[in-house]
């Protein structure tokens, strides 16, 4: 999927990252942060959420993306499940792969009441 859209950068650690060779899904146990306080890098990568969200026009997010310079580009994982503590995000759910490879958030953008 290829997402045409500006987003909010946090150096030196990005928030959407560049996927090199070695990156690969991993599954939602996989994700281990622990819960944290609202830091300025975290308000970034919700920024960046809400970003894609209206980009996609729903709360379905996939984890990585193609970005209109033709680069691959992921979520930051620690991020992610911070959101999920947070309650930002649902709780992280494997697909038919055995990895994570959308979010969703945890409020509609459509206007309406979405399950």
């Amino acid at each position: 999927m290829r997402i045409e859209t500006e987003f909010d950068e946090w150096q030196p650690s990005p928030v959407i990252r560049k996927a090199g060779r070695g990156y690969s899904r991993k599954a939602a146990t996989e994700f281990r942060d622990e819960a944290a306080c609202l830091t300025g890098r975290q308000a970034v990568f919700y920024r960046n959420l809400i970003t894609l969200a209206l980009a996609l026009g729903h709360r379905d997010i996939p984890v990585d993306f193609e970005v209109s310079d033709g680069s691959r580009r992921y979520l930051d994982r620690g991020c992610i499940k911070i959101a999920e503590h947070a309650g930002f995000i649902l709780p992280l759910a494997d697909d038919a792969s055995g990895t994570v490879s959308s979010i969703r958030l945890a409020w509609s953008v459509e206007g309406k009441a979405s399950g």
